[in-house]
């Protein structure tokens, strides 16, 4: 009874902590020097001709979403949400040649929106705003929430350093103590990892992401007793010892759909990654991992996860005279 107890005040905590997330992420807003509808004069309507030119690139490409959301993820979490991803190296330094991101996907969707806003107003929107309302855009596809996006973001200048994106993504074996460090670097919480986390729900991994937990989980050629055995078994048809180059949905119910299934996935040890797996074994990710398993909370979810991705689209924004707006967005360093 003591246990259950606690379970719910940790539950109601969680939820509580929504309201006053909301409250400090309007008063953060100030000082980070992003707001709303910051284009409305110099370049009015821009939002909608993102949405515009995805909506046609997403109807021929359904996986196209989960990559772009993915894409901003990981151009935030190294130097800031600066678009620093975006660039590219003939010598391979740059971040999209570190190994985290050898997967990545939508550069040439993002250029392509890029090249159609500089049609309409040249030299105004940035390549980190567009990647911004790209995240948002795809969420919104994939049927989920619509939220506002806070614009104001200059381009980093031609800085894109491959160790960095070494340094600074949190690994995909990662558990909950240090998965929550590399979050804390971005000064984003516990509440941000976990929901943000939720964004699994969409696109698919490679094999070799988490083979070691199907084969070698310990070094002694085992499996990972944490995982579904039936689940286990199914995968491992798939992805078969060696087998780098095949690719599992990370949410096996609803790949290209917006919703809980991966919460659901996860509190029943069917997540492929060892970090998404990890959330359900602390008392704290935990219990919001119990609570998004329940598709009375969808809603709940939704508030959450734009409260987290307007937190992260914080991340080393650079506004007023700080950085550039790229005419190009993926040009070259070097």
């Amino acid at each position: 009874m003591a246990a259950s107890l606690v379970s719910r005040c940790k539950l109601v905590l969680l939820v509580a902590a929504s309201a006053s997330a909301l409250l400090a992420s309007t008063a953060a807003a100030d000082a980070s020097g992003l707001r709303y509808d910051y284009y409305n004069e110099t370049c009015p309507g821009v939002e909608q001709l993102v949405r515009d030119e995805l909506l046609r690139r997403f109807t021929d490409d359904v996986t196209l979403p989960a990559s772009l959301l993915r894409l901003h993820f990981h151009d935030c979490f190294v130097r800031g949400c600066d678009a620093s991803v975006m660039l590219q190296s003939h010598n391979a330094t740059a971040e999209r040649d570190a190994d985290p991101n050898s997967t990545l996907r939508g550069y040439e969707a993002i250029e392509a929106v890029k090249a159609a806003v500089e049609a309409t107003c040249p030299l105004v929107v940035s390549c980190a705003d567009i990647m911004a309302m790209a995240a948002r855009d795809a969420v919104n596809f994939s049927q989920g929430p619509w939220y506002a996006v806070e614009t104001g973001r200059r381009d980093g200048v031609n800085v894109s350093v491959k160790e960095e994106a070494l340094k600074f993504l949190p690994p995909a074996d990662g558990n909950v103590t240090v998965l929550t460090q590399y979050f804390a670097v971005q000064n984003l919480t516990m509440k941000d990892m976990t929901v943000l986390s939720g964004a699994h729900t969409l696109g698919v991994t490679h094999c070799s992401s988490f083979s070691k937990r199907l084969y070698n989980n310990t070094g002694a050629g085992d499996q990972d007793p944490a995982m579904d055995p039936e689940y286990a078994k199914n995968v491992s048809a798939v992805c078969t010892p060696g087998n780098v180059a095949s690719v599992q949905p990370m949410d096996a119910q609803t790949p290209t759909k917006f919703d809980l299934a991966y919460y659901e996935a996860v509190y029943k040890g069917r997540a492929l990654l060892a970090s998404d797996d990890a959330l359900r074994h602390d008392s704290l990710t935990g219990a919001y991992v119990q609570l998004m398993n329940n598709a009375t909370y969808l809603e709940t979810f939704f508030a959450d996860f734009a409260v987290a991705m307007i937190n992260m689209g914080r991340i080393g924004a650079r506004t007023g005279t700080d950085g550039e707006i790229r005419a190009t967005c993926a040009v070259y360093v070097d």
